[in-house]
C-alpha cells in the first residue's frame, strides 16, 4: 500500500508575527528590518525537516478584505486590534520573496481568512486522501482537526509546539472536534473580540457540552438549569448563535488547490541560496534541509567568486622536515586546532607567511619538543606581528606545545566585533560569507577536509584582514582600541583560561548532600502549605495551587494561554500575601544553584582539580567579558548559598587568593562622562556617595540620613545609568509611586549634568547611529529608529548604558594587561568576575601582591579626572574574599 502524501498549510501571518516579535534587532547591513522573514524562514524550515511534506503553502489574510463578510454579521469583529508597527509591514514584500524562492504558493482572497482558507484547504486534500498538517498560533483552527488533518499549534516564540490530533483534542478539552465551535461560542474570544455569552467562562461552558453535547442541546434544555447560569444563557442566546456564525470556519474558499505547484521538491535551490545570502541569513544556508541544499554541481567554485589567489600547502609530516622550516620578519598568519578544549591535544597548526604557501604541521607526527624548537623564536618574538582568527585558541594550543606566543596583531573575530558589535556572525565561515560571499563550511570539516581547505581558508583570512584593516582606518579610535587593549588582553585571557581555578570537590560533595536535606525539607514546607504534594518545579501545577487551591489574588499576574504566571515577578507581587512565596522562592534559589554549580562544578574539573571557564570577548556589546562553560560570573554574590558556593574556590596549598575590586566604578565613570563636577568632588573627597546623595535629596544633614533614605538614594544612583522609572524605584524601595517620582524630580535636579549627557547620548544615538566608550568602542543603535516603542525605548536605555559600562570594561582590560606584565611568575591572574580580578600567589606574597593590585588598578588611566578606588580582600577561598 502507497504511503500516503503529506501536505503542510502554513498560517503565514501568524508565524511571521511571532518572526517578527521574537527577533526585533534583526536587519541587514543596509538598515532593512528581517525580523518577521527570519523567523518565519526558521519556522518553516523548521516544518521541512520535522514533517517532511510533499506539499506546502502558505494561507494569508488578504488586507482590507479578509474579515469584511463577517463584519458584515457583527461590525464589533476584531474590533479594538492594534495594527502593526510600519517596519513590519516593510517585510512583507521579503517575506513574498522567499515563498516565491521556497516554490510555495500564498493563497489569499477576499471575504475568506487565513483559517477558513486552511480549513477549505484541508477538505479538499482530505477527500483526495492527503494527510494535512495545519500550522497557526490560532486555535480556531482546531476545528479542521480530523483522523486524516492534524494541527500544530505555536505556543510561545517559535520552538514550543503542541501537536493536535482528534485524540490530544479530546484529551485537553474533554469534548470532540466537532463541539469546538460550539465551545468557543458559549465562552466568546477576546482575542478576535466574539461576544459569546456573557459571564460564562471555557470551564462552565465545557461542563455544559460534555451534558448537553451541542449548543442547541444546551438551549433545548436551559429550563432544566439553575441560577445565575440559567439567566446568563437566556440573556446571552442572540449572541452565542451570532458568536457561532464569527466562528464557524468557512470551507468553500475559491482558491486553487495546485498540487504541482505546491511540490516541496519544485525549487531553484541556487535561487533559495542566492536569497538568504541576500538576506544575510547565512547560518540558515548550513542547516537547509536535505533537498534544499546547493550541491558541488550547482555551486559556484567559492574562491573563484571571491577573485582569491590560492596559495600551495606545504605539509610538514615528521621531525626532519619540521626542522627545515625558515622564517622571517614579516608578519604571520596562523590557523590552528585541537581536540581539546585551550589548546589541549593539539592536531594542526598552520602558518604563513606569503600568501603563495601554507606550512601545515601534523601535531600528530611531529614532537612537541621539535616544534618548540623551530617556532619557538618566531611565535615568541613580539615583533613579529600575529594574524589570524580567534587567535586565543592558538595561543593556548602554542602553550601546549611549550612556545610562548606574543606580539598580536590582528585577531579577525575579535575587529569583526569591534567594527559592528551587533553583528550576529562569530565563525570564520559566517565572517566569510557575510563579508565576501563564500560560503565553505571551514569549522564541521574533519582534518582531512582541513587540508584540502586550507588554501581557501587562508586566502579567506588574507582578504578578511585587508577589508577589515581598511574599515579599522575609517575609525581611528577603535583601531587604537583594538591595537592597546583588544589584541594584547588575548595573551592575558589565553593564559588564564589554561590556568585555571582549584575546586574543593570534597567540600562541593558535601554541600551537595546539605542541599538536598535543605531542598527536600523545603518542599515538605511547601506541601504543608499547600495541604497536598505536587511538583513545585511544574508552573502549571504550581500555579493550580496559588490561585485556585490557595485563592490568591491574580490582579496584575500576567496570563497566558497556559495560566497565570509563576515567574520571580508574579511572586514578588504576592510575597506579603503568603508564606508559601517565599518558600518557593528558596527552593528555586537551592535547585537552580545546586544543579547549576555545586553538582556540575566537580565534574567539569581536570586531574588537578581546577575548572577552566572561557572567557569572550566578542559576546556583550558593551566589551565586557563573559564567561561560560563554567559561567563563573553568574554565581550570586550576595546571597548567602553564592558565598558558600564560592568557598568551594581555593587557593593550592601553601598559596592564598587576592581579591581586587573597583568600588563604584560605573557611578564613578557617569560622573566624568557627564563632566558632574559636585559627583567628581564628593568621590574625590571620599564622601559617602549615597548618603550624600539622600542628604541632597531629602535636603537633610549628612548625619540625619536614615539608613532606608540611603538605600533608596543608592537604588536610583545605579538606576538611573538603566533607565528606572518611578515605578521600578517604587517596586525596589518600598516607596508609593508618587514617592518615587518626586524622589527621581529632586534627583535630577541636583544632577543636571547627569540629565544633559543622558539627553546627548540619546541624539547621538539616533543622528551618528552609535554611541562609544571613552576609549572610542562603539555600539551601534538603529533601532532607536524604530517605529515599535518598546524596541525603540530598549534601544534608548542601551544608549545611554553602553558608554559606562564600556569605559569600564576597556579600563578593567588595561588593568589585566598592566598586572599580567608585573606578576612574578609564581602569581598567576586567574578570574576577571564583575569589577574585579582574582589572583593566586604565595601565602608570603599575599600583602604584597594586594598592594600592587590596588595601586596598579587604581593608577590604570591617570588622566580620568576622578579618584578610583579599589579594594583588595586575601584569604584560602573565594568566599572568604
Amino acid at each position: 500500500m502507497a504511503e500516503k502524501k503529506r501536505l503542510v498549510v502554513i498560517d503565514g501571518k501568524s508565524v511571521f508575527y511571532r518572526g517578527y516579535y521574537a527577533m526585533p534587532n534583526l536587519a541587514t547591513k543596509d538598515g532593512t528590518p528581517t525580523g518577521g522573514v527570519y523567523g518565519f524562514t526558521v519556522m518553516a524550515l523548521e516544518v521541512i525537516k520535522r514533517l517532511k511534506p510533499d506539499y506546502v503553502a502558505v494561507a494569508w489574510d488578504k488586507p482590507k478584505t479578509n474579515i469584511r463578510k463577517r463584519l458584515e454579521m457583527y461590525p464589533e469583529y476584531k474590533a479594538g486590534r492594534k495594527p502593526a508597527p510600519p517596519d513590519f509591514y516593510l517585510q512583507i514584500p521579503v517575506l513574498h520573496e522567499v515563498l516565491q524562492a521556497f516554490n510555495w504558493p500564498l493563497l489569499e482572497c477576499d471575504d475568506y481568512e487565513a483559517d477558513d482558507i486552511m480549513c477549505t484547504y484541508a477538505q479538499i486534500a482530505e477527500k483526495q486522501g492527503i494527510e494535512t498538517i495545519l500550522v497557526s498560533s490560532d486555535l480556531d483552527i482546531l476545528q479542521c482537526v480530523s483522523p486524516l488533518t492534524s494541527m500544530y499549534v505555536l505556543k510561545k516564540g517559535l520552538s514550543n509546539i503542541e501537536h493536535y490530533r482528534p485524540e490530544e483534542f479530546e484529551q485537553k478539552y474533554g469534548l470532540t472536534v466537532d463541539q469546538f465551535a460550539d465551545l468557543k461560542a458559549l465562552k466568546g474570544d477576546s482575542s478576535d473580540n466574539i461576544p459569546g455569552v456573557a459571564g460564562i467562562g471555557e470551564k462552565t461552558a465545557i461542563q455544559l457540552l460534555q451534558t448537553y453535547k451541542t449548543m442547541d442541546g444546551v438551549y433545548e434544555n436551559v429550563e432544566l438549569l439553575k441560577g445565575a447560569v440559567r439567566d446568563k444563557l437566556v440573556a446571552g442566546k442572540d449572541m452565542a448563535y451570532l458568536s457561532k456564525k464569527l466562528v464557524l470556519l468557512m470551507n468553500d474558499a475559491p482558491v486553487p488547490f495546485d498540487l504541482e505547484q505546491m511540490d516541496v521538491d519544485k525549487l531553484d535551490v541556487k535561487e533559495l541560496a542566492e536569497l538568504l545570502k541576500k538576506l544575510e541569513f547565512r547560518s540558515l544556508l548550513r542547516h537547509l534541509p536535505e533537498g534544499m541544499q546547493v550541491t558541488s554541481e550547482t555551486a559556484v567554485s567559492y574562491a573563484q567568486k571571491a577573485d582569491l589567489s590560492l596559495g600551495k600547502v606545504r605539509e610538514v609530516t615528521n621531525d626532519e622536515a619540521c626542522k627545515k622550516l625558515t622564517f622571517t620578519k614579516d608578519d604571520i598568519t596562523i590557523y590552528s586546532r585541537s581536540a581539546g578544549r585551550h589548546g589541549a591535544d593539539p592536531r594542526v597548526l598552520a602558518l604563513s607567511q606569503d600568501p603563495n604557501e601554507v606550512i601545515v604541521i601534523d601535531l600528530l607526527k611531529v614532537s612537541k619538543k621539535t616544534v618548540a624548537e623551530v617556532l619557538g623564536p618566531v611565535l615568541a618574538d613580539a615583533s613579529v606581528g600575529k594574524i589570524g582568527f580567534d587567535l586565543k585558541s592558538s595561543v593556548q594550543l602554542c602553550e601546549e606545545l611549550g612556545v610562548i606566543c606574543g606580539g598580536i596583531k590582528h585577531d579577525i573575530l575579535i575587529a569583526a566585533f569591534l567594527i559592528n558589535s551587533l553583528r550576529k556572525e562569530q565563525t570564520l565561515t559566517e565572517i566569510a560569507g557575510y563579508e565576501l560571499d563564500i560560503d565553505t563550511n571551514f569549522e564541521d570539516a574533519d582534518q582531512e577536509q582541513l587540508l584540502l581547505l586550507l588554501p581557501e581558508l587562508f586566502a579567506v583570512m588574507f582578504a578578511l584582514k585587508e577589508k577589515q584593516q581598511l574599515a579599522l582606518a575609517a575609525m581611528p579610535k577603535v583601531a587604537t582600541l583594538a591595537n592597546t587593549i583588544e589584541n594584547p588582553v588575548i595573551e592575558v585571557l589565553a593564559h588564564m583560561e589554561r590556568r585555571g581555578v582549584k575546586l574543593d570537590v570534597g567540600y562541593l560533595g558535601e554541600m551537595a548532600k546539605m542541599l538536598e536535606g535543605n531542598i527536600s525539607d523545603i518542599e515538605q514546607t511547601i506541601y504543608g502549605y499547600a495541604e497536598q504534594e505536587f511538583n513545585v518545579s511544574s508552573p502549571q501545577q504550581l500555579a493550580k495551587i496559588l490561585f485556585e487551591d490557595l485563592q490568591l489574588p491574580t490582579f496584575g499576574i500576567k496570563k497566558g494561554k497556559t495560566g497565570f504566571s509563576t515567574g520571580a515577578d508574579a511572586l514578588d507581587k504576592l510575597r506579603s500575601l503568603h508564606p508559601i512565596i517565599d518558600c518557593i522562592t528558596q527552593y528555586r534559589e537551592y535547585t537552580k544553584l545546586k544543579s547549576t554549580y555545586v553538582d556540575t562544578l566537580p565534574l567539569q574539573a581536570d586531574s588537578n582539580g581546577r575548572v577552566h571557564t572561557s572567557f569572550s570577548l566578542t559576546t556583550a556589546a558593551t566589551g565586557r567579558l563573559s564567561s561560560n562553560d563554567p559561567n563563573l560570573q553568574n554565581i550570586p554574590v550576595r546571597s548567602e548559598l553564592g558565598k558558600e558556593i564560592r568557598k568551594g574556590f581555593i587557593a593550592d596549598d601553601g598559596n592564598v587568593l587576592v581579591s581586587a575590586d573597583y568600588s563604584q566604578f560605573e557611578l564613578r565613570l557617569a560622573a566624568v562622562l557627564a563632566g558632574d563636577t559636585d559627583l567628581i568632588d564628593a568621590f574625590n573627597s571620599g564622601l559617602d556617595i549615597h548618603q550624600r546623595t539622600a542628604s541632597e535629596v531629602y535636603g537633610i544633614a549628612l548625619e540625619d540620613v536614615t539608613k532606608d533614605q540611603r538605600s533608596a538614594a543608592k537604588t536610583i544612583n545605579f538606576g538611573v545609568l538603566y533607565g528606572m522609572s518611578p515605578h521600578g524605584l517604587s517596586v525596589a524601595t518600598g516607596m508609593s509611586q508618587g514617592e518615587a517620582k518626586d524622589f527621581i524630580e529632586r534627583y535630577f535636579a541636583l544632577r543636571q549634568p547627569l540629565v544633559d549627557y543622558i539627553k546627548d547620548l540619546k541624539k547621538k544615538a539616533y543622528d551618528d547611529g552609535y554611541v562609544e566608550t571613552l576609549f572610542g568602542r562603539r555600539r551601534p543603535t538603529p533601532d532607536v529608529r524604530s517605529s515599535n516603542f518598546i524596541v525603540r525605548e530598549a534601544a534608548y536605555r542601551q544608549a545611554v548604558n553602553m558608554p559606562i559600562q564600556g569605559t569600564e570594561a576597556d579600563l578593567m582590560k588595561m588593568a589585566m594587561i598592566e598586572v599580567e606584565k608585573l606578576l612574578d611568575a609564581d602569581c598567576k591572574q586567574l578570574l576577571q568576575i564583575h569589577d574585579s580580578i582574582l589572583v593566586e600567589c604565595p601565602e608570603e606574597k599575599g600583602e604584597a601582591i594586594a598592594e600592587l593590585l590596588k595601586k596598579t588598578m587604581e593608577n590604570i588611566y591617570p588622566s580620568i579626572g576622578i579618584k578610583l578606588q579599589v579594594d583588595v580582600h586575601i584569604g584560602k577561598n573565594w568566599g572568604e574574599l
